[in-house]
C-alpha cells in the first residue's frame, strides 16, 4: 500500500469509524439517489454527501494469505456487531465482498483477480460483548510460476473487503465506505518442470551446434525434491545460527515422542555430529506456549459458501529455518482444527488437519510473507432451519511446524507455532444446503435459485462456490455439473437427462476427478452394468460432486438424481429442470463511412459504420477502440460505447468524432457477451468482431 493510500485509510478510519446506524440501515437507497453519496466515486458528477471510506466499525478483512500448491488466495473477515447486516438469520442479510489484486512489480501496478464473498446477518449469539464471528473468503487464482532454481518467487496481493456492494473492478485504490484494504506478500508455489532449453539459458551456456542439433532442448523435465537430512541442514545453517532444536526438530520428536527407548547412543547413530542441548524436554514439549519466531497463524475463520471450509493464515517471519529452499522438499506447516458443538469447552471433535509446504526464502519482507490452509468441513449434522436460531461453534486451531497434531489432543502446545481460538457460523439450511441424496447445486448454482417453471436462474441467484450474484435470468451451457450431499457407504445414485417434451432418460456417465479433504484427486466412474455411482464420503469427495454432464443444444432438458440402498432397492429420485443455451451471441461490426474497413481517414473525421450485437439471452455489449490509452480521457470513445438491448436485426448505427486523437491505426472492438451460465463457474458466452482503420493528419497541396 503506498504512503498516500495510508495515510487516506488512517484518517477515514480515526474519523468515520461509527456505526452510523441511519446511513448503515438505508446503504442500497441512499446510494440509487446520488451514486457518490459516500464519495466512493474517482470521478463523479455528483457530490458527496456524507464522504465515508474505510469504516470497520461493522467488519474489518484482517487477514490476507496464499495457498501455493492449492493456488487459493484466502482471507479472514472479523464480523463485530450484533445488528446492521440487513435482517435475521430468515431473512436475505446482506453480502459482504472481496476483491483480490495481484502485483508483480512490488505494487507499481495491479492486476484485478476476481471477486468472491459470503453472507452475513445480525446474530447477536456470536457478537455481543466483546465477542466476534469470523468469516473466510477464497479464490482460486493461477499466477505464473518460475523456475525453482531461479529462487523462490515473492509477489503482493491486496484485498478489498465492501459491505452490500462489490469493490468496483480495476481499481486496486479504491477504498469502500465499509470494509477495507488489506496488502501482504505471498510465495507462488515453484515450478518443477522445465525443459533442457531453460535450463542453459538459466546458465547462461551455449551449446555447440551439433549438440544443440542432436538434444531436443524443448522436452520437458521433471526435477527432484531433495528431503535434506538433518546432518545437511546442521551444515546448511551453521552461519545463520539456526538451533539444532529447529533444523532436527522432526528427529527429535521422534526420538523422544516414538514407541522405542530413547538413549544416548540412538541420538548420536540417528542425529551424528548434532550437539543436543540440555534443556531439550522443555524446548520440545514447553508447557505454555509455542515459539513463534519462526511462523504464527494469525486468523482462523469458516468460509460458509459450499463446501463450507475452515481457513487459516500464517505468517512467515524468517528467511532461514524451514529445511531448504524452493528446489527441495521444504517443510510443512500444519493446522489442526477442533470444534466446542456442544459447548461444554473441551473441544471434543476432531475435525481434521491442512497443511502447506513451506521453504527457506532470500529477501523475506519486514512483514514477513503469509501463506494460508483450507480445510474442507462437513457440518450438515448441525446445520439447522433458521427458525431454530443461529448455530454459533467454538473453533480451536493450533498451527504446529514439520510434525501434525494428534486428533486426540486439543490442547496440545506445540514446540513451534500457536493456538488460535474463534467463533463461527454454521449456515442455516436452505439456498447451500439440500439433505443428502438430493440435488443440491446444479450448473454451480444452488436449485432452490433456478426457477421450476423455466429452467432458468432466479433474480436472486449465486454461485454456490463464492456466492457472487448472476443477475437475471439465465440459462445453462456446456459443462453442467450437479452436486449433493452423500448417502452412507454402500449407496449407489445414477444421473440421467430427459428433454422436457419426453424421451428415453439418457444416463449421465462422465468418469468424474473428485477431490479429497487433503486436496489429493483420485477418478470415480459409473458401474458399467447398472450405470449407478457409488455415493463416496464427504472427506473423498468435499466439493459433493456428483455428475458431469456434456450438455448440448438450446432445448430445456429434466435432470434427474436417483438414490438406491445397498441392497441395490430404489429410494426416490429428485429431479430439477434447466434451460439450456449453447449458441453464442451475434456479433458484427463495419466502418461504412468514408473508405470503409480498413481506410484511411484524416484526424477529426467522423467515423461511423453498423453493428450487431444480438442474443436471446443479451447481457451486454461493448464497443471500444485499440490500443488504448493512446489517447487524453473522453477522446476515442464511440457512441454508443455499450448497451444491454439487442440491436436491430439489420444493426444499429455507431460513430466515433476522432477530434484529438493521435494518428495512429487502430481497431474498433465490438465484443457481446449474454447471460448463460457456461460450464458451472462462469458466466456468458462471448463473440466479438472488429473493424480497423487509420488516422493521419490532413495536409494542404501536393507531397
Amino acid at each position: 500500500m503506498n504512503d498516500e493510500l495510508k495515510k487516506a485509510v488512517s484518517k477515514s478510519k480515526a474519523v468515520m469509524n461509527g456505526p452510523y446506524t441511519n446511513e448503515r440501515e438505508k446503504y442500497k437507497a441512499l446510494l440509487l439517489s446520488n451514486p457518490n453519496y459516500f464519495g466512493s466515486l474517482q470521478s463523479s458528477p455528483f457530490k458527496p454527501v456524507l464522504p465515508l471510506a474505510g469504516n470497520t466499525f461493522y467488519e474489518e478483512l484482517v487477514c490476507v494469505g496464499y495457498q501455493p500448491q492449492q493456488q487459493r488466495l484466502e482471507g479472514v473477515v472479523h464480523v463485530y456487531q450484533p445488528s446492521g447486516y440487513g435482517s435475521g438469520l430468515c431473512g436475505q442479510g446482506s453480502t459482504e465482498y472481496v476483491r483480490f489484486y495481484l502485483s508483480f512489480d512490488q505494487g507499481a501496478t495491479w492486476v484485478d483477480q476476481g471477486l468472491t464473498s459470503f453472507q452475513a446477518w445480525n446474530i447477536p449469539q456470536g457478537t455481543d460483548g466483546s465477542k466476534r464471528l469470523e468469516y473466510a473468503v477464497q479464490l482460486p487464482v493461477n499466477p505464473t510460476r518460475r523456475i525453482c532454481f531461479l529462487g523462490a518467487q515473492l509477489i503482493r496481493v491486496r484485498a478489498i473487503l465492501s459491505w452490500n456492494a462489490p469493490p468496483p473492478p480495476n481499481q486496486p485504490n479504491w477504498i469502500p465506505p465499509w470494509g477495507n484494504l488489506r496488502d501482504a506478500t505471498i510465495q507462488v508455489e515453484p515450478r518443477r518442470l522445465f525443459t533442457g532449453k531453460e535450463v542453459f539459458e538459466a546458465a547462461k551456456l551455449k551449446l555447440p551446434p551439433l549438440l544443440k542439433e542432436a538434444l531436443d532442448l524443448d522436452q520437458p523435465l521433471p526435477s527432484k525434491m531433495p528431503i535434506l537430512a538433518a546432518a545437511d541442514l546442521a551444515v546448511h545453517y551453521k552461519a545463520a545460527g539456526i538451533p539444532a532444536h529447529r533444523f532436527a526438530f522432526k528427529e527429535m520428536h521422534a526420538l523422544t515422542a516414538g514407541p522405542h527407548a530413547f538413549n544416548g547412543e540412538l541420538s548420536a547413530q540417528l542425529l551424528p555430529g548434532i550437539e543436543i542441548p540440555a534443556n531439550i524436554g522443555d524446548l520440545l514439549f514447553p508447557k505454555t506456549d509455542g515459539d513463534t519466531s519462526y511462523e504464527e497463524l494469525g486468523c482462523i475463520g469458516l468460509d460458509p459458501n459450499s463446501p463450507d471450509t475452515l481457513i487459516g493464515v500464517i505468517k512467515l517471519k524468517r528467511s532461514q529455518g524451514y529445511s531448504g529452499g524452493p528446489c527441495t522438499a521444504g517443510s510443512a506447516e500444519y493446522v489442526s482444527w477442533w470444534a466446542d458443538f456442544d459447548g461444554n469447552g473441551s473441544f471434543e471433535s476432531f475435525l481434521g488437519t491442512a497443511q502447506v509446504r513451506v521453504y527457506d526464502l532470500a529477501n523475506i519482507p519486514a512483514d514477513g510473507v503469509s501463506y494460508a490452509v483450507r480445510l474442507p468441513v462437513d457440518l450438515s449434522a448441525h446445520r439447522k432451519p433458521c427458525q431454530n436460531g443461529p448455530v454459533v461453534v467454538r473453533i480451536r486451531a493450533i498451527l504446529s511446524w514439520n510434525v501434525a497434531v494428534p486428533g486426540n489432543a486439543p490442547n496440545h502446545v506445540p514446540a513451534w507455532g500457536n493456538r488460535e481460538e474463534t467463533l463461527i457460523h454454521v449456515a442455516p439450511l436452505g439456498a447451500m444446503h439440500a439433505p443428502a441424496g438430493k440435488i443440491a447445486i446444479l450448473g454451480g448454482i444452488p436449485v432452490s435459485m433456478i426457477d421450476d417453471a423455466s429452467g432458468m436462474t432466479t433474480p436472486d441467484a449465486v454461485f454456490a462456490l463464492n456466492n457472487a450474484p448472476v443477475g437475471g435470468a439465465c440459462p445453462f451451457g456446456a459443462a453442467v455439473t450437479l452436486q449433493g450431499a452423500p448417502l452412507p457407504a454402500g449407496y449407489t445414485y445414477k444421473v440421467e437427462v430427459t428433454p422436457e417434451g419426453g424421451g428415453v432418460p439418457a444416463p449421465v456417465l462422465t468418469e468424474l476427478t473428485l477431490t479429497r479433504q487433503d486436496g489429493s484427486t483420485y477418478k470415480l466412474n459409473a458401474n458399467p452394468v447398472t450405470q449407478r455411482f457409488a455415493y463416496q464420503a464427504f472427506t473423498d469427495n468435499v466439493n459433493a460432486l456428483l455428475g458431469h454432464w456434456d450438455s448440448a443444444g438450446d432445448a430445456r432438458w429434466i435432470v434427474s438424481l436417483s438414490s438406491y440402498d445397498p441392497g441395490g432397492n430404489y429410494l426416490g429420485t429428485d429431479s430439477q429442470l434447466i434451460q439450456l443455451d449453447n449458441t453464442g451471441p451475434s456479433a458484427s461490426i463495419d466502418i461504412t463511412t468514408g473508405t470503409g474497413n480498413c481506410g484511411k481517414f484524416p484526424t477529426g473525421a467522423v467515423i461511423g459504420g453498423s453493428f450487431i450485437a444480438r442474443d436471446l439471452h443479451l447481457l451486454s455489449y461493448t464497443i471500444g477502440v485499440k490500443p488504448p490509452g493512446l489517447n487524453d480521457p473522453g477522446e476515442a470513445v464511440t457512441a454508443p460505447s455499450a448497451g444491454v438491448s439487442n440491436t436491430a436485426i439489420t444493426g444499429d448505427a455507431w460513430s466515433l468524432d476522432t477530434t484529438g486523437m493521435v494518428d495512429c491505426g487502430y481497431v474498433v472492438e465490438l465484443v457481446v457477451r449474454d447471460r448463460t451460465i457456461v460450464a458451472s463457474q462462469s458466466q456468458g458466452w462471448y463473440a466479438s468482431d472488429s473493424a480497423g482503420f487509420c488516422l493521419e493528419a490532413a495536409h494542404d497541396g501536393v507531397d
